[in-house]
């Protein structure tokens, strides 16, 4: 791997690791400020709703947008970047626009019972939260490390800084909303302020290569022949798709769990609540992850052999720190849960134990070598079968265990599915899990966090 590609999965895993710490410093402080379970089930149910809305077509477009940036004519891919962000910012109006219209509709259908109050102000700050994810893997493509790193803490910071300030201030958590609803138009600002700064550079590029070349014929990339944006947005579209809904039939089977709790609980915002603050993966790990994903996938489409081998190394430095720090954090919950979270959410500690188990399906990897490999399709019907394992589990599980049933179902459903991907793989393509996985290291982890749930 080169230095380039190390600082921009680090600067990556960083602004990841920044984002889902403001959350879990959020969550530690809601409590504290003197918040009571209704309040902070309320901040957590738009949380749901958020994730729900946007989750599974934004991962889709995004991956599929890292796979075709690289097939794009490198005169072309800053204007396919552009037209991409901008194409977020559209299907983001529309969609919160419809949401919005229809959130008595939309609430019921989740079970929320009552509708959180400032809902709207949330959905405004999810109008620029959305692009502004996607303009930060626009930054990794660009190979801007110090602009992701500076936009990805500016925006933890806001988020943080909108959210606990009025509540340390006394305010209430709608008046919150407002100041972090402030925060997403100021972060639009700036999106807005750098796509317009790249499209003058862009043109004065464009303009310097017309005056050299005055003389002579111009390529297609100059006179827009061959990457007019109809052609650009179509291939990324076509892409696209089947990724939106394997990443939707994802997104439901994570978001099933929060709506089975309402559902069977009957929307209490107490139990939603505990559920919620249990059902936490392990911190960072999203990050480093998704960071490593970021810049592998383009070198798996470009050479499968090389991308391949990359993948195996970095999972497996991966495992060396990720399942330690698991199996330190399971073999010590007694002891720092209460006092972290306050006794409030006591009854969430053995939800959060079983939940730790997810990360035995999430430091699995044959999906970016699918998609890599163009075999995204088939990705849709392994979704499908992902929820239906889980429906099929909670309706199975929760009579005799609840909550800590519906953890169980989530994590066994997510590990069959990816069981049966790395079959399809192999079946599909001869690449054993061997080629992208050390299993030996990887088995060897997950045999000893068996044993420490089992025994302490």
């Amino acid at each position: 791997m080169s230095s380039r590609s190390s600082l921009l999965i680090r600067a990556g895993q960083i602004v990841q690791a920044l984002r889902q710490g403001a959350l879990i410093l959020i969550a530690l402080a809601l409590p504290r400020l003197g918040l009571g379970l209704t309040e902070i089930g309320h901040w957590e149910s738009l949380l749901f709703v958020g994730y729900i809305l946007g989750f599974g077509w934004l991962t889709g477009l995004l991956q599929a947008y890292l796979v075709r940036i690289r097939l794009t004519r490198p005169e072309a891919a800053r204007k396919f970047s552009r037209l991409a962000l901008g194409t977020i910012f559209v299907v983001s109006l529309l969609l919160l626009g419809v949401a919005a219209g229809a959130h008595q509709w939309f609430f019921d259908l989740l079970r929320l019972g009552e509708t959180p109050p400032g809902w709207w102000w949330y959905f405004l700050f999810l109008l620029t939260q959305w692009p502004g994810l996607f303009f930060e893997q626009v930054l990794v493509v660009e190979d801007r490390p110090r602009g992701l790193l500076v936009f990805g803490t500016l925006s933890a910071l806001g988020m943080i800084m909108a959210i606990l300030g009025p509540l340390l201030a006394g305010d209430s958590l709608e008046g919150a909303l407002y100041w972090l609803a402030v925060c997403g138009v100021v972060k639009g600002i700036l999106i807005l302020g750098w796509t317009l700064w790249d499209y003058v550079l862009d043109k004065q590029n464009k303009q310097r290569a017309i005056t050299v070349k005055r003389h002579g014929k111009l390529t297609g990339a100059m006179t827009g022949g061959q990457d007019r944006w109809r052609e650009l947005l179509t291939a990324w579209w076509s892409a696209a798709w089947p990724l939106m809904i394997y990443a939707s039939l994802g997104a439901m089977v994570t978001a099933f769990d929060p709506w089975f709790v309402n559902y069977w609980y009957e929307g209490e915002e107490d139990t939603f609540a505990l559920f919620r603050y249990g059902a936490r993966e392990l911190p960072l790990l999203a990050a480093v992850t998704n960071g490593m994903i970021t810049v592998v996938l383009p070198q798996l489409t470009e050479s499968p052999t090389v991308g391949l081998q990359l993948l195996r190394n970095s999972s497996r430095r991966l495992f060396h720190w990720i399942f330690p720090g698991t199996i330190l954090l399971l073999a010590t919950t007694g002891y720092w849960w209460e006092p972290l979270f306050t006794a409030t959410f006591a009854e969430s500690e053995p939800l959060f134990r079983a939940y730790l188990f997810v990360i035995v399906s999430r430091l699995l990897f044959p999906v970016p070598v699918l998609t890599a490999l163009g075999h995204t399709r088939m990705l849709m019907v392994f979704g499908g079968l992902e929820l239906l394992l889980n429906v099929a589990l909670s309706f199975l599980l929760a009579p005799a265990y609840g909550l800590l049933g519906i953890i169980w179902a989530t994590v066994l459903a997510y590990f069959l599915d990816k069981l049966l991907l790395m079959y399809y793989l192999y079946r599909r393509t001869g690449i054993r899990p061997g080629h992208y996985l050390d299993l030996r290291w990887y088995v060897g982890y997950v045999a000893v966090l068996m044993l420490v749930y089992l025994f302490f």
